[in-house]
């Protein structure tokens, strides 16, 4: 125990020491002791209890082996003095030290330091000081570290900084009487002329040269632009590439061979457009979009994922999945969506409910979207800045996946590009604070609900308790008829040893065998044939009537067991209790509190003039209701980024770059949208139709932009020379004169493996599949059976934070540190290597060898043919052909030759040329 001055990083400290005493921290209730007395105190002195690891010094202990202090303090003849005054003691001070830069004319940070109305008010960083609390005050905060006043010979001494920080502690006693004036406005007209701060408006669709090309509103602001430049769309796409575009895009599954037939024949008018129809209303529809949403949540199936040879699967988080998946079958519209996410749990008291329907269960499965990220408070030695630091992420994962702004740095200090103040982070932060309050920290494995009420529950489990009771008496009964039984073997095998040792016997099998006297062990070991009786002689031992009476047990328990009940978890987030008081964190350290903060919205996202209030509502009174006012606020249509964002999204995955580039970041420091009119467009039309989901993917997909060649067309045509200017005037297509190439992410290129080899298993929902996790890293899917099956989609396998199924990895599965808004999108020697020589490809070539034999025959050209059909949704050209002819006969003969005889020589030639089709750059890009 030392004492000695406060800190003063400027001038230093030498502290007194008081008393030492040592203990040994083996367990929680060892305890070292050492007491103090007769300390002359003086105002401003700090004690300091120092714990150090070993004796001399030299290392400090882990955060948290020493988690308890106690100290008793009584205190006498003591003379408190009266605290300082603002106007004789702290202004003089503040005038000599500060008011060049902070009065007048001269407002460093808008910081006025003359009267103690606008300290309070404070500056572009908050209020200056926090009446009865030190630390939580910035100008005692800057002086003490020597931060302020910036000159050297200006620096506040040890007294001033004393003198400053008891008339803090003491409420700031002034004469004055204060006003309380608005907080200086952190956001200005130039912020708020930001595109993406504004409300969306619906522009005027522009007129164009080439009517002939525009099929929807889309067209027309692409085209407009285009023609500008002196471009024009391309040609459509033909019908066996466009088939393929919309089956990979919209379910990510490629078409079959009958279904490319189908469409080709289909000469109707609206062919197309009935296709996007059908595809639409397919299951796998929500298996491939909500793939796309699992990401901006940073869903995984497991946690703590910290190496590569452990798997902790976080229960029931599965559910939040399969919500995600059947909302956008159902096409619910995303305010819906948001909202229930966000809030599902205060939409309805599901508390008090006699039961849980299938919609009180949706509601609270959807708030797993706030159970995702990567959470430690499990372990004890964690302590609040682990359980702030999962509140911080949580915002992070919020406000990248539906604001679209980069957060994280308010965290510590005021946007450095955008108009996004420290203030704010606290505010919306303290939207969400009732549910993650570290004060009242719900631990991982304390957040489940049972996917019933509490009064089901409580029934279900009493109703248990009876059966089990019931059984346990059946068992008994059993049991003791069992053992009358054995009493009756045992008399008579008795009955055969001769009268005179026949006690001696009796006595000596049982006794203890390490209690046995030399008599006994002789007598147990020579009769112990004869005395021991095994269940086998029990059985055959019972009478017809005992054997009844048994089975009839027997049947009673079966019965009584299969009337048991359970129930399921749900990973659900909810208001634990009162919403606590919120603070800035000063530099975003949790335990140094800055001024108090009321929970509310991003100023730069609300009306100068008219901010918008929160309005607090709810089921019951059990819940704060705050975050279920965001999620209003959210979807109100002239919300500046919702709509925004999430259109934004989806275009970027329909041509593989959003019209903001940035997904994540619509602010400053991202990049500008290269149709910002269109983009408007686009989402208030989005959300003046509902916020159908499914209906953005039509208006898109229909339009002529969506339906155009990727490929580049034959030297010396009309349109070769259009695509040469084109690659000349926007080399980066971000004009969109022709379709973007794009490279299928990492699950639709396993997906499409599978359902080409005809092995793909398309249950839907449940429990994910786990993957094994080797030492060397290579993951695959584990082999167990269905609905395990290590052939369902890649949705369904157990996601990991760090560590993902290898293959898809390969291809860019993203890591989950937080969550992924953007995925990289690569071609390495790697991803060719793998394709080359995975098992899981072998496997799967051999599969889809067989498919075609199956179906064409062994005749080799009609296999080829078949091949490319179901691998590329097209027929081979002649030169394909002919080349692939004879690649499968020279293979076919060399196997011959290496083998010595036919055999299955033909069967592997085919599963090679399999492999090489499945390998192909056609397989992995959409045209």
């Amino acid at each position: 125990m030392e004492r000695g001055p406060g800190p003063d990083e400027s001038a230093g400290s030498v502290p007194q020491l008081l008393a030492t005493g040592e203990a040994d921290f083996g367990t929680p209730t060892q305890r070292g002791d050492f007491h103090l007395r007769d300390q002359q105190v003086q105002a401003d002195d700090y004690f300091f209890f120092i714990v150090d690891a070993f004796a001399d010094g030299s290392a400090t202990p882990h955060y948290g082996d020493a988690t308890r202090l106690e100290v008793t303090i009584t205190v006498r003849d003591v003379v408190l003095p009266q605290p300082p005054s603002f106007e004789k003691d702290v202004l003089p001070l503040l005038a000599a030290k500060c008011h060049d830069c902070h009065s007048g004319a001269v407002l460093e940070a808008q910081l006025d330091l003359r009267t103690l109305s606008e300290i309070l008010r404070g500056g572009e960083n908050g209020p200056a000081v926090v009446p009865g609390e030190p630390h939580g005050s910035l100008l005692l905060d800057l002086v003490a570290s020597g931060q302020m006043p910036p000159a050297e010979n200006d620096r506040l001494s040890a007294d001033e900084v004393a003198l400053l920080r008891r008339w803090i502690k003491a409420g700031t006693p002034a004469e004055e009487k204060t006003v309380a004036l608005p907080p200086r406005a952190q956001v200005t007209d130039a912020d708020r002329a930001w595109w993406a701060f504004q409300p969306p408006r619906k522009a005027v669709e522009p007129a164009v040269q080439n009517e002939a090309r525009v099929r929807t509103a889309i067209d027309r602001f692409l085209l407009s632009k285009l023609e500008q430049q002196g471009l024009a769309f391309s040609p459509d796409a033909d019908k066996a590439a466009l088939i393929r575009r919309a089956y990979l895009d919209l379910i990510g599954l490629p078409p079959t061979p009958a279904a490319v037939d189908a469409f080709l024949r289909d000469e109707r008018q609206n062919a197309y457009e009935l296709l996007i129809d059908e595809l639409l209303q397919s299951p796998h529809y929500g298996e491939r979009w909500g793939r796309h949403w699992l990401d901006v949540a940073g869903y995984v199936d497991g946690k703590l994922d910290n190496d590569l040879g452990t798997m902790y699967p976080n229960n029931g988080i599965w559910r939040y999945r399969d919500y995600v998946i059947q909302a956008l079958n159902d096409d619910m519209p995303f305010d819906q969506f948001l909202t229930e996410q966000l809030a599902g749990d205060e939409l309805v008291n599901w508390r008090e409910a006699e039961s849980f329907d299938s919609r009180t269960k949706s509601l609270l499965i959807a708030t797993g979207f706030l159970r995702n990220v990567d959470d430690h408070t499990d372990f004890d030695q964690y302590g609040i800045e682990k359980r702030y630091e999962v509140v911080n992420e949580t915002l992070d994962m919020f406000s990248t996946a539906v604001l679209g702004l980069t957060f994280e740095c308010c965290r510590c200090h005021n946007h450095k590009y955008d108009p996004l103040p420290q203030r704010d982070y606290y505010r919306l932060m303290a939207c969400f604070e009732p549910a993650f309050n570290p004060h009242s920290w719900k631990k991982p494995r304390e957040r489940y609900l049972a996917d019933v009420s509490s009064k089901e529950q409580a029934a279900i489990d009493q109703r248990n308790v009876e059966i089990d009771q019931q059984v346990a008496e059946l068992l008994k009964t059993a049991e003791t008829l069992r053992q009358e039984v054995r009493q009756r073997v045992l008399e008579t095998r008795l009955s055969s040893i001769p009268d005179l040792i026949r006690h001696d016997v009796q006595q000596a099998v049982q006794a203890k065998a390490d209690q046995r006297s030399d008599v006994q062990k002789y007598l147990a070991e020579k009769f112990a044939a004869t005395l021991t009786i095994a269940d086998s002689d029990i059985e055959a031992a019972f009478t017809e009537h005992e054997k009844t009476t048994l089975k009839a047990n027997s049947d009673q328990r079966s019965t009584l067991s299969a009337q048991k009940q359970s129930y399921g978890v749900i990973q659900a987030l909810w208001d634990v209790g009162p919403p606590p008081v919120s603070h800035v964190h000063r530099r975003g350290n949790v335990r140094a509190h800055g001024v108090l903060v009321q929970p509310g919205f991003p100023e730069i996202l609300q009306p100068a003039s008219n901010p918008v209030s929160m309005t607090f509502e709810g089921s019951s009174g059990q819940t704060s209701g705050r975050r279920l006012a965001l999620a209003r606020w959210l979807t109100t249509p002239h919300h500046p980024l919702t709509a925004r964002v999430f259109v934004n999204r989806v275009w970027h995955h329909h041509f593989g770059r959003g019209i903001v580039e940035t997904l994540g970041n619509f602010g400053r420091s991202g990049s500008p949208p290269s149709h910002p009119e269109l983009l408007d467009w686009l989402a208030v039309d989005f959300t003046e139709h509902g916020w159908s989901v499914k209906r953005l993917h039509r208006l898109i997909m229909l339009s002529t932009a969506y339906r155009q060649s990727s490929r580049w067309a034959a030297p010396g045509t009309q349109e070769s020379a259009a695509a040469k200017s084109g690659e000349q005037i926007d080399p980066e297509n971000r004009l969109l004169w022709r379709m973007n190439l794009r490279r299928l992410e990492a699950e639709i290129v396993r997906d499409s493996v599978l359902a080409a080899a005809g092995t793909l298993d398309r249950t839907a929902g449940g429990p994910p599949v786990e993957i094994t996790n080797p030492a060397d890293g290579l993951s695959e899917a584990r082999p167990t059976p269905t609905p395990s099956s290590p052939n369902r989609r890649s949705v369904y396998l157990f996601a990991r934070r760090v560590y993902p199924l290898k293959f898809l990895e390969i291809f860019d599965a993203p890591i989950m540190p937080v969550n992924c808004t953007q995925r990289t999108n690569s071609a390495t020697v790697l991803q060719s290597l793998a394709v080359l020589n995975s098992e899981f490809l072998f496997v799967q070539s051999d599969a889809l060898a067989l498919r075609i034999v199956a179906t064409a025959g062994p005749e080799i050209e009609p296999c080829v043919r078949l091949g490319f059909q179901i691998v590329f949704a097209r027929q081979p050209t002649e030169n394909e052909l002919e080349k692939s002819v004879a690649f499968l006969a020279e293979q076919e003969q060399g196997y011959v030759t290496a083998d010595g005889a036919a055999g299955k020589s033909r069967q592997r030639a085919l599963a090679d040329f399999c492999q090489m089709l499945l390998s192909s750059s056609e397989f992995l890009y959409v045209e």
